[in-house]
């Protein structure tokens, strides 16, 4: 019951990220929510979680413009986290820290996500909330000068990058963000989730350069030799800037849920000794 619980208040916070993302820097939070294109308040029946915008099809009611699908997404992954959290076996008031957490990771990830950068005064909070959270669950692990040092030693490897490269390999946002992930996992795990954030991003970097190639253009347009092989073909290049940060939550989460749910990541992929 906790878990749906968890899970259905997950959707209402998601449908609150996307307001802060969407408007962070621009305006306040308050205030009614419209379309972005053509202005017309919405209905209350036109912000349910996920429901809306798939009876929808992912368009205005009125206009008909497209409606990005980041708001279910962002709904959806809340829904789930959350859902995980209510799972888990942490205190509630510990839960309550891991469900703030967790939407400032989703909220970062979907804003480097559409500016491929991350807001300071987000990732320092993520850091302290981290720290934080190592008081609040002492069974992930002990409170200690290493605990401590995990935030620097996990942002260090990406620091390098930001300053050797003079911010063309890395940015210094995600650097930051490292800090408050080697708080929340610790030294070991903080460092195996910024070494999987890069397996995750070749993973995904892979196909999106294989479906920009012109080898790729060259045999989609033998088969749909219209406007629509053009559709088909995308943009990307080895130089194309891809935000990183959603590759560091991405494996920052997993690793973070497996440990609050008593599972060390680590030792199940044979990592370190049972």
């Amino acid at each position: 019951m906790t878990t749906i619980v968890f899970g259905l208040f997950g959707l209402i916070v998601g449908s609150f990220l996307n307001v802060v993302v969407l408007r962070h820097g621009v305006r306040s939070t308050l205030g009614r929510s419209g379309c972005m294109s053509c202005g017309t308040q919405l209905r209350w029946y036109d912000m349910i979680p996920v429901v809306s915008w798939l009876a929808l099809g992912g368009r205005c009611r009125v206009c008909r413009a497209r409606v990005s699908f980041q708001y279910p997404l962002v709904e959806a992954a809340t829904a789930v986290g959350f859902g995980f959290i209510g799972a888990s076996s942490l205190p509630m008031f510990s839960q309550i820290i891991g469900g703030i957490i967790l939407a400032l990771l989703i909220c970062i990830a979907a804003y480097d996500m559409l500016h491929t950068i991350i807001p300071d005064e987000w990732a320092y909070a993520f850091a302290g909330l981290a720290l934080l959270f190592q008081f609040l669950v002492p069974h992930i692990g002990s409170f200690s000068t290493w605990m401590v040092l995990a935030g620097p030693l996990t942002a260090l490897p990406l620091f390098a990058l930001w300053f050797f490269s003079h911010g063309r390999w890395m940015g210094l946002g995600d650097a930051k963000l490292a800090l408050g992930i080697g708080w929340l996992l610790g030294p070991a795990e903080g460092l195996f989730a910024v070494f999987g954030a890069f397996i995750v991003g070749g993973v995904v970097s892979a196909p999106l350069l294989v479906v920009s190639s012109e080898w790729w253009r060259r045999i989609v347009q033998k088969f749909t030799p219209t406007q629509t092989s053009r559709n088909l073909v995308w943009g990307f290049t080895m130089k194309s800037e891809i935000p990183f940060g959603p590759f560091l939550i991405l494996s920052c989460i997993i690793l973070w849920f497996s440990s609050i749910n008593g599972i060390d990541p680590l030792q199940a992929l044979g990592l370190l000794p049972s």
